[in-house]
């Protein structure tokens, strides 16, 4: 009880940056046909810890740290949410992997969101994995300040 109420605002302001984005919630057309129409609460806690997706966020340093992370983006890095958010976004990418990921991010920057980015990335033990169709898109608070970034990932093989 005590993450959700730390992590629903999070969710939140996440789902009002990319419904502004995309014109549609965060996981509406994945999500149980049940939750497209419930409380925006039930379909984020679908999205928190059942979403076959990765969910990204990262903030608006020099050097991102992430946000937040849902138990999918959690599975297929090999990071507790702990670690996570004291991990460095570059430290997804391969090295070789570094200069693609910045320009996706710059373009994020540059545009307000990119659709369609696919790239390996790497779990805390070493092993790559392919992400593909990823979203990104600037994050925004309810007084429209940046906060950082959002990224909706679908693991892929390599």
């Amino acid at each position: 009880m005590r993450e959700q109420r730390i992590v629903l605002p999070l969710l939140k302001m996440m789902d009002a940056s990319y419904q502004r984005k995309r014109g549609k919630p965060l996981g509406v057309g994945f999500c149980p046909p049940h939750l497209e129409g419930a409380p925006p609460e039930a379909r984020l806690e679908w999205v928190h810890t059942q979403a076959p997706f990765m969910l990204l966020a990262q903030d608006a340093s020099e050097d991102p740290l992430y946000l937040y992370t849902n138990a999918s983006a959690s599975q297929h890095f090999g990071y507790t949410p702990e670690e996570f958010l004291s991990t460095p976004a570059r430290h997804s990418a391969t090295p070789e992997g570094q200069e693609d990921r910045d320009a996706a991010v710059k373009a994020t920057y540059e545009k307000g969101s990119i659709l369609g980015y696919t790239g390996v990335r790497i779990t805390k033990g070493g092993k790559l994995f392919r992400i593909r169709d990823a979203e990104l898109w600037l994050l925004h608070d309810e007084a429209d300040r940046l906060v950082g970034l959002g990224a909706l990932v679908w693991p892929g093989p390599l």
